[in-house]
């Protein structure tokens, strides 16, 4: 793809800047006790999460707190590559909800994760205005098209890559021509067909439900080859060696029980209904645990 053209670069450095922001205000004040509004003793667990699940994570904690009183759970949102790099950093974080395996395994070989689990998967899509005349994702190599990706370290963008790779070379040429934009996060690639800044975006299927064309109209999904692969969504135990996390065993408890509640009936049916599809099936013969060299 040819390099972006516009703000991409420093929409990236604007949204790292609002990541730290937020992680410094998530954790003023200490960040294993609470000792404001929620009450005496009240534990608050740390939980990083990729930006495609700002609208299901709401539900999924507020279930998860009502079966474990005396928890407060705080999300931080972002791109799971920055937010990665922030653990990497020594952000305190107890979890980390990774769009990508990538994210999570990079956390195990520093020695930073202690625990790997897939709960969820999601499939790529291309997405355009209900009202647009294109399609078929083939027509998205058509000239004179603008198009939104993900950056290469993005998880879309890597999954928008690889299903690249594997359409027709001509189809997959034409596209990446076209591409204007390689964007820091799958929400501000939404936003661009959004704002009617572009023609068509690849996003996750369910950014695409969720998503307005300027109008206010629904987004209409060209969908890919079933070739193409999902991306799977991983948890993350963050390991002693993170930052934060070791503290009390009540801490590492409650971030355990939180990766066994993704993994129940109750959170994956919320997932689905989010339009989510089911994790991968375990590997024979692979542990979920972090590996130890």
């Amino acid at each position: 793809m040819r390099p972006p053209r516009g703000a991409a670069a420093s929409t990236r450095g604007a949204l790292l800047a609002l990541l730290v922001a937020a992680i410094a205000g998530a954790c003023a004040g200490g960040c294993a006790v609470r000792s404001g509004s929620g009450g005496d003793g009240e534990r608050t667990l740390r939980v990083f999460a990729a930006s495609s699940l700002d609208e299901v994570l709401p539900a999924l904690i507020e279930r998860f707190e009502a079966g474990r009183p005396g928890v407060d759970v705080e999300p931080v949102f972002g791109g799971s590559q920055l937010l990665a790099t922030q653990v990497e950093e020594g952000a305190p974080a107890d979890v980390l909800l990774a769009a990508n395996r990538a994210q999570a395994e990079r956390l195990g070989a520093a020695r930073l994760a202690g625990r790997l689990l897939p709960f969820a998967t999601n499939a790529l899509v291309a997405v355009v205005p209900a009202g647009s005349s294109l399609a078929s994702y083939e027509e998205l190599a058509g000239p004179g098209l603008r198009l939104a990706v993900g950056a290469p370290d993005v998880p879309v963008g890597a999954l928008t890559r690889a299903a690249l790779a594997l359409l027709d070379p001509a189809i997959a040429e034409g596209i990446r021509e076209n591409v204007v934009t390689e964007d820091p996060s799958v929400r501000v690639v939404l936003s661009r067909v959004e704002l009617g800044e572009v023609n068509a975006t690849f996003v996750y299927e369910t950014d695409a439900a969720r998503g307005r064309a300027p109008g206010g109209e629904a987004l209409r999904a060209l969908p890919l080859p079933d070739s193409v692969p999902l991306n799977s969504y991983v948890a993350v135990l963050i390991g002693e060696t993170g930052a934060g996390r070791g503290a009390d065993a009540d801490s590492d408890a409650d971030a355990e029980a939180f990766l066994d509640f993704l993994a129940g009936e109750e959170a994956q049916a919320l997932l689905r209904a989010a339009g989510f599809r089911p994790p991968p099936p375990a590997p024979t013969g692979r542990s979920t645990e972090a590996a130890s060299s």
